[in-house]
Parts: structure tokens; C-alpha cells; sequence
């Protein structure tokens, strides 16, 4: 989105937004500002329904749904630029093999002229002088050295340029708060967003589900390393599947999840996780020795509600040990706390 307004008027939004940023406890980041800088200025109408939406329901914006506003309202049209930089890349690609088809006819015809001199060469009665022969050749030879040069060098460049595409595409996907295996969010976001949950309204629900795969070593020692890699993807995927937006779906730490439920109260709370629970003991696996179809993976959830009285710690540690209680009770269960 393009901003281009006059000083003044500029200088008018920002004093209406930095007072509703107050207000509702919006966090002064630069994505923000720009955010409400836009509310403020009326030119996204669905940007505005949105943040009025989230506003009647949390009392404020949370800071997934403001990251998630932002990029689909804010800078949509600068995301698509990765596509754009895959698009130069195949451009690249393309015009350095009309290149090479220039050169290869270049090195054809150099052949031609250099096998009719070699024949004229051995011609004894031929009518054409040694001197001009090795003239021909001469010019031949200069002309097919240059082009090669010329073709070396655009390949020189057009490497260059790709290395350069290659390492902006890569700063533009990484992202550091994402599990670079899973794709979901990691612990650094749970823990800021725990800690910007804590300080809500008082009668804001939200509900914090943490589960871990149960005897997951005892998993990769029967089925193997890959199928282990390949449950925990599946699993990342139905968490997310699970958890719909506003909701966050986190990978906590190894075979840990999580979950942070904004809107939901604890039975609610539980009830997602069951849901989530039931889906990953439906699971049939394929023993890779007697190749017998069994279930054997199941899930611990720990599942709180938060409290007026909580911090971003009690929070966490409440559902940790709720979580430590179901595995030590019997695995694959749902343990409040």
C-alpha cells in the first residue's frame, strides 16, 4: 500500500492513531503504527472491519491478528515480489540459453570454415593462396574467441545477479520466530504472545494447551528416523488445521506443541484438545519389520484457562505441569490444571 498524503495530513493521523494505540494497549511498533495509521486514515475498509471486530472481541488487538492484518492489507503487493524473484531467475535462465544457441551456431560455423580451409590446405591445385587461408582462419579464430569471451561473461553477470536473487529470496522467506521444519510458529512467539495475553482485560478468555507425543524414542527405534521426521510434519499440520485464527498453533520445543486458544474457555479448551487428541491415536502405522498395521502414537495434553491473577510464567508453568501430570498418569490423556 502506497502513502501520500501532504505533512499536515499526515501529521493529523498520527495524532488520532497514537491515542487508540494507547487506549488499547497496542505495543508502539512500527508495524502498528502503519496499521492504525491506515485505520485511522479510512482507505481499507476491510482493514478496519477487522481490527473493529478484534477490538469487540479481545478489547484490543492481539499481536497475531495485527501481523496477520498488516501483511494482507499492508504490504500484500510487496510479498508477492518472491514470486516476482523466481520469475527473474527463469528470465535468467532463458536468455543465457539463447546465448548459448549463439554461440553454438557461432562454434558451428567456425568448424565449417575451419575444416573447408583444412581441406583447401591439403588441395594442391587449389585457387585460393596459403596466405589467405591462414587469413580466413585467422579472423575465424578472433571471431569465435570473442564470442566465447562475450558468453563467458554473460554467464559471469548472469550468475552473479542469480546469487544476488537467491540470497534476497532467502532473507525475504526466513523468518526467525518460524520452526523452520514445521513451519509453525516457535517458542519466541508463544512466550511473547503469553506475554502480551497476560496483560488482556480481566475478562478476556483465552485458554493455553501444551501436549507432547508420547515415548516418541521408543517410536523411532520401531518405525525409524524418517517416519519419525514425517509424524511430526503430519502432526504440525493438524495442529494447524486445528487451530484457526485468531488461535496459534506453536511448535513449543522437539516433540512438544502447543496451542494458545483466544475465546475459549476451559471447555472449550478441552474439547480442541481432545479433538486433537482422538486424531493423532486414529493413526494407523505400517511396522517396518512384520509390516502389521498397529496404532501406537498417542498424545499428553496439558490444558489451562487464564486467570485474572496470571503471569506470562504462572501461565506457562500451570500448563507445563498439567501436562507432566497426564504423562504420569497414564499417557494419552487430557489433564486440567
Amino acid at each position: 500500500m502506497k502513502f501520500a498524503e501532504k505533512p499536515t495530513q499526515s501529521a493529523e493521523y498520527l495524532r488520532q492513531a497514537i491515542p487508540l494505540m494507547v487506549k488499547y494497549k497496542i505495543p508502539p511498533n512500527p508495524l502498528n503504527y502503519a496499521l492504525w495509521y491506515t485505520y485511522v486514515s479510512k482507505r481499507a475498509p476491510k482493514l478496519n472491519v477487522e481490527i473493529e471486530k478484534a477490538l469487540d472481541t479481545y478489547g484490543t488487538c492481539p499481536t497475531l491478528i495485527c501481523e496477520k492484518m498488516f501483511r494482507e492489507h499492508l504490504i500484500k503487493d510487496e510479498i508477492g515480489g518472491a514470486d516476482q524473484f523466481q520469475t527473474k531467475v527463469v528470465g535468467l535462465v532463458n536468455e543465457l540459453h539463447k546465448k548459448a544457441g549463439i554461440a553454438s551456431q557461432c562454434a558451428s560455423e567456425y568448424q565449417d570454415v575451419l575444416e573447408k580451409s583444412l581441406d583447401e590446405l591439403r588441395n594442391e591445385h587449389s585457387a585460393i593462396s596459403k596466405e589467405k587461408i591462414i587469413e580466413t582462419l585467422s579472423e575465424n579464430t578472433n571471431s569465435i574467441s570473442q564470442s566465447n569471451m562475450e558468453f563467458q561473461k554473460q554467464i559471469s553477470a548472469a550468475q552473479t545477479q542469480i546469487d544476488q536473487l537467491k540470497s534476497e529470496l532467502q532473507s525475504i522467506r526466513h523468518d526467525p520466530r518460524v520452526d523452520p521444519v514445521t513451519k509453525l510458529f516457535n517458542r519466541q512467539v508463544f512466550d511473547s504472545e503469553i506475554e502480551q495475553l497476560v496483560q488482556l482485560p480481566a475478562d478476556t478468555l483465552a485458554c493455553v494447551s501444551i501436549f507432547e507425543l508420547d515415548n516418541f524414542q521408543d517410536f523411532n527405534e520401531t518405525y525409524g528416523q524418517q517416519m519419525g521426521d514425517k509424524i511430526i510434519l503430519f502432526i504440525a499440520n493438524l495442529l494447524n488445521n486445528q487451530c484457526k485464527t485468531p488461535s496459534m498453533a506453536v511448535r513449543f520445543a522437539g516433540t512438544r506443541f502447543a496451542m494458545i486458544l483466544f475465546g475459549s474457555d476451559i471447555i472449550q479448551g478441552a474439547e480442541i484438545s481432545e479433538s486433537m487428541r482422538k486424531k493423532v491415536e486414529s493413526i494407523r502405522l505400517r511396522q517396518k519389520d512384520s509390516n502389521a498395521i498397529t496404532n501406537s502414537l498417542t498424545v499428553s495434553f496439558g490444558v489451562t484457562q487464564m486467570r485474572e491473577e496470571d503471569t506470562s510464567e504462572s501461565l506457562t508453568n500451570r500448563t507445563l505441569k498439567a501436562l507432566n501430570k497426564a504423562k504420569d498418569t497414564g499417557r494419552n490423556k487430557i489433564v486440567i490444571g
